[in-house]
């Protein structure tokens, strides 16, 4: 990657973030890659998490499972479960399964690289994930699930120069940039993650990295070091301004000039209902799934106001474009919830982007709120995903006019108990 050729101040203040816990990513990763399994040690609060936040998927048999951990089992050195993979493998014939940590085991100093060794077998390997909350955003449990693919990538040789794209995105996205790519004459060496195990996309030195997620830093890093490959440095391909900088700047690392300004201009003709609507907005964004950048350079580059746009954590070099096109926004690392508590009742912003943890008392005190993780879920990736994106920011306004006018009034004396009440 390229340095960022401007320094842009981020302003950190170290606190902890209201994000769900790395778990969550079991809800998109186990439809991506079809022919896993994803296994959870863990407590009844992470199958109760889990139960709520996934179960609209129970019907389709879904590809995860919880290993309990009962009170009874605190005294033991070491879970075991070996009766548990055999029961996984009869019913559901993984090619792979991930072996995801949970805060408790962690506490306890469970081993659990030694456990998924000790169950991993040449024809069904277990790949330990780290992805309780005690350490990582939700969404950074999918770089720890990719790093865990990386030996399994095969080695690509020197000569072979390829687009690999680095993150999870649903079967029609892929395929959506797939065909661009191709027809912009630049050769594609697959997705990581595929669709399945076996397959894999080999990797080398002449491997170029285009990252379509901005919170999979790690791994990058990881296949830089351990094969060579070069990363991209672009925006991410939100928006038809980030759309068009991602494949401009692409097809020049394959010496692939391309001027995409009409297909930019087009896009922005295809949302214009939506960015009129935008236009002038104050937003502010709390932190949450690590896609606030480039989510808040959209909505800047459409006219609204970004008052502020926190992240749990940003990596400058992974987020250096971003961050230049952001430059005079307030950008917040970690940022103090409770400090923003104070600010958002002063701005009085349009919308809040913000957890599902944060959003309801939020609209109980009239604000119009979007829920981050939807973005999470969501095919808004390049050119076919420009309008529901823009469909995504626009739905709360919509919403909200067709309610009744909110009165604070009544919400204060529905809520606040009187003076009679408390003596």
């Amino acid at each position: 990657m390229m340095p960022v050729s401007v320094d842009v101040q981020i302003i950190k203040e170290d606190n902890v973030t209201h994000s769900f816990c790395g778990l969550a990513c079991v809800g998109w990763l186990y439809q991506k890659i079809k022919d896993s399994f994803f296994l959870i040690l863990g407590t009844h609060t992470c199958a109760h998490f889990l139960q709520n936040a996934l179960g609209m998927m129970i019907f389709a048999k879904p590809r995860f499972g919880i290993a309990l951990i009962e009170e009874g089992d605190l005294s033991k050195s070491e879970p075991t479960l070996e009766e548990i993979i055999a029961e996984i493998k009869a019913d559901h014939n993984p090619s792979v399964i991930f072996l995801l940590s949970s805060c408790t085991p962690e506490v306890m100093k469970v081993d659990f690289k030694g456990l998924s060794q000790h169950l991993s077998t040449p024809e069904l390997p277990v790949l330990f994930v780290p992805a309780s909350g005690l350490v990582y955003n939700f969404t950074q449990a999918e770089d720890s699930v990719l790093h865990a693919l990386v030996p399994y990538c095969p080695e690509a040789p020197a000569g072979e120069k390829k687009v690999v794209f680095l993150g999870s995105v649903n079967d029609a996205t892929a395929d959506d940039l797939r065909a661009e790519a191709e027809e912009l004459g630049i050769p594609v060496g697959g997705f990581l993650p595929e669709s399945r195990f076996d397959r894999m996309p080999a990797i080398g030195p002449d491997t170029i990295l285009a990252p379509v997620q901005p919170y999979l830093s790690r791994v990058a890093v990881k296949l830089e070091r351990e094969r060579g490959a070069k990363v991209l440095s672009s925006l991410f391909p939100f928006g038809p301004d980030g759309t068009r900088a991602f494949w401009e700047d692409l097809a020049k690392e394959f010496g692939i000039t391309i001027d995409l300004s009409d297909r930019e201009k087009a896009a922005w003709e295809k949302i214009k209902p939506q960015t009129d609507l935008l236009r002038g907005k104050k937003v502010f964004f709390t932190a949450d799934t690590m896609m606030e950048l480039p989510l808040a350079r959209f909505l800047k580059s459409a006219g609204a106001e970004v008052v502020e746009c926190s992240s749990a954590y940003i990596n400058k070099k992974a987020l250096g474009r971003e961050l230049e096109a952001l430059a005079g926004t307030r950008v917040v690392e970690q940022p103090n919830f409770h400090r923003q508590l104070e600010d958002i009742k002063r701005e009085r912003p349009d919308m809040i982007v913000t957890s599902l943890m944060t959003a309801n008392p939020f609209v109980g005190n009239g604000f119009i709120v979007k829920w981050s993780m939807e973005f999470t879920l969501m095919p808004i990736h390049g050119w076919s995903g420009v309008f529901t994106l823009a469909n995504l920011f626009v739905s709360p306004f919509n919403r909200r006019s067709k309610l009744p006018p909110f009165d604070e009034k009544v919400w204060l004396e529905g809520v606040m108990p009187s003076a009679e009440q408390v003596h």
